[in-house]
């Protein structure tokens, strides 16, 4: 269902190339109105984006190099990003609870 839905969408991209004021990525979903009106401010919004994604793309390829580097997954060592907060901090607070200071 994921990929038929994905092609869907990547077929109705394809299908807006050409036509007049076709930005690539840009679908028409806008549900609460947040992209700009104004040409100037589309473009610096655009800026945001790419300067956003190369970012992401930076933090990436620094998440691959720790986890060569260390021998040891980055969901490993830092779990409290990646794992629910209940598995994270619950044997701190069991800790607590045992020693007296939460009773």
């Amino acid at each position: 269902i994921v990929v038929g839905l994905s092609a869907a969408i990547d077929l109705y991209g394809i299908s807006r190339q050409g036509t007049a004021g076709y930005i690539p990525g840009d679908l028409g979903f806008d549900p609460l109105g947040m992209y700009p009106k104004a040409p100037e401010e589309r473009k610096e919004m655009q800026l945001k984006e790419i300067k956003n994604g190369r970012l992401a793309m930076i933090a990436i390829v620094g998440f691959a190099i720790q986890e060569a580097v260390k021998g040891v997954g980055v969901v490993d060592e830092t779990p409290f990003f990646f794992k629910p907060i209940t598995a994270t901090l619950g044997p701190y607070f069991d800790h607590l609870t045992n020693s007296g200071y939460l009773n």
